[in-house]
């Protein structure tokens, strides 16, 4: 089933070219044969690499087909589809820098409804290691933080109001037009989500963050000073030392 699916994918691709065929992560169906335990894997790789390799039959001139395929483990393909005439081109993707991860939360934040005080370039600066996939994640559990925030304001405001012990009937009070204006996520809300959301490199152990402290270092003094000096507020304040230098 899975080899019939590949062909019927190829050739709607030819019949609508030109098309692009994007498969992510490729290598869940064309990893390294030799590595492959059932025959029924095997014999998908060789289809996926067959559809790629077939000509157009017809006579009839048609547009190209473009097929990409994404993976963090590109050394797990089989070799064979690495070669000239598939997959010609490869593309490193790294992780975003500051500046790119702004601009991502930029796109993810513009539907939503934002404190007036709220400062992307910080929270992207507070991101490290986080990739589209976090972020987004980021902004999801930011938007979830918002929303228990404002209910958990609301019902104190108004069992206060009620002045009653009794809260349960709290939530049937409408809501009234201002108080729906005031509604926003602020940064308090991301930040408190940064804690809680961990980054893709992290989680699948590619990188650590240490938890020693400058409070369990002795001493030193002088190498803190030049060290928070040189390399730290580099970190935090790059746009002074972009004017500086």
């Amino acid at each position: 089933a899975s080899e019939e699916y590949i062909r019927e994918l190829f050739d709607k691709a030819k019949r609508t070219a030109p098309s692009i065929v994007f498969i992510d992560e490729i290598d869940a169906i064309a990893s390294k044969r030799e590595n492959l335990q059932r025959e029924m894997e095997k014999r998908i790789v060789t289809q996926l690499m067959t559809s790629m390799d077939e000509p157009e039959s017809s006579d009839e001139p048609r547009g190209y087909v473009l097929v990409i395929g994404a993976t963090n483990r590109p050394d797990s393909l089989d070799p064979a589809l690495r070669r000239p005439g598939r997959f010609d081109r490869e593309f490193f993707v790294g992780v975003p820098d500051e500046s790119a991860r702004e601009e991502i939360l930029s796109v993810l934040t513009r539907n939503l409804k934002l404190d007036g005080s709220f400062d992307l370039r910080k929270i992207a600066r507070s991101t490290p290691g986080f990739v589209g996939a976090d972020l987004a994640a980021l902004a999801n559990k930011a938007g979830n933080l918002a929303m228990k925030r404002i209910i958990d304001e609301r019902k104190r405001e108004l069992s206060q109001d009620l002045m009653s012990e009794n809260t349960k009937g709290w939530w049937r009070e409408p809501w009234l037009p201002e108080e729906i204006n005031k509604l926003a996520i602020k940064m308090s809300d991301f930040e408190e989500a940064a804690k809680m959301v961990q980054p893709s490199a992290r989680r699948e152990g590619f990188s650590s963050i240490p938890n020693v402290k400058w409070e369990d270092v002795g001493g030193l003094d002088i190498l803190r000073h030049e060290f928070d000096r040189y390399i730290v507020r580099r970190i935090k304040y790059p746009e002074y030392y972009e004017v500086i230098f």
